[in-house]
């Protein structure tokens, strides 16, 4: 991965947490701590972060804009949220990945019948763990304290020996080529989900597309059989979901109350 490439993302997860530590940063990207500590320094010089003892925070003059985007956000992955839940079926058995959007779609699941959620998300299985009208069952292996998920080997053995109607992956990034996401064991787990769904619906919001921050490829578009995302798909997806015939769901965010 290069500088440029881990400094955008260490910046966002700054954006998601507040703060964040030289030791976890270093850790995640496998990079010495040394290499953390000049990157933060190069995100503070842009006035981005502010070092603080053993990490960073975002800079107070950046944070209130921040949060109106954010917010802006939430509201459109709640509309995802929504127009996926009226993709789920009585009966159903559904992988649901660890990702923001994910978290939402479990609040509507919680209210249905005889639907059965397998998913690697501590948050998700948080959210379901009193669904007395179906099934829930957790996907274990190493924490990943980032994620708030477990991942490795162990997980994607267990995802592997297992078969659902449907998956719903929320990637980090989207480009012509497929499926990306920033952290490789992420990218390996959701893979395994895509590989054991008989369908794939892929949420993603439109700033999804064409980030090339995210490196580490998931899957090509040949499993995907629906996007639900909040705009149109400029070119040169629309042409080429399609040719692979993937259904587009186009949300409507002024609606998403369930």
């Amino acid at each position: 991965m290069y500088a440029s490439q881990r400094r955008n993302e260490i910046y966002k997860l700054a954006q998601e947490r507040q703060f964040i530590s030289v030791a976890e940063l270093s850790a995640l990207y496998q990079v010495s701590e040394v290499t953390i500590r000049s990157d933060l320094k190069f995100l503070e010089q842009q006035g981005k972060l502010q070092k603080n003892y053993g990490g960073a925070a975002i800079n107070p003059d950046v944070l209130q804009p921040l949060s109106q985007n954010v917010l802006r956000l939430s509201d459109i992955k709640a509309s995802i949220a929504h127009q996926a839940a009226a993709l789920i079926e009585e009966g159903d058995s559904l992988f649901l990945d660890a990702s923001s959007t994910t978290i939402l779609l479990a609040d509507y699941i919680a209210k249905m019948n005889n639907v059965t959620v397998i998913t690697n998300s501590i948050p998700i299985f948080d959210k379901l763990k009193e669904y007395h009208n179906g099934t829930v069952i957790s996907i274990s292996g190493t924490l990943n304290p980032y994620s708030q998920s477990f991942v490795g080997p162990f997980a994607e053995e267990m995802i592997s020996k297992i078969r659902v109607s449907k998956a719903f992956i929320a990637p980090k990034g989207i480009l012509p080529e497929g499926l990306r996401d920033n952290i490789v064991q992420e990218a390996a787990i959701r893979k395994k989900m895509i590989e054991s769904a008989e369908k794939v619906i892929v949420l993603a919001d439109h700033s999804k597309f064409n980030n090339e921050n995210f490196v580490f490829s998931i899957s090509n578009f040949d499993k995907v059989h629906r996007l639900v995302t909040d705009q149109t798909p400029k070119e040169p997806f629309f042409s080429l979901f399609q040719q692979k015939g993937i259904e587009v769901g186009i949300t409507d965010h002024t609606n998403s109350e369930g």
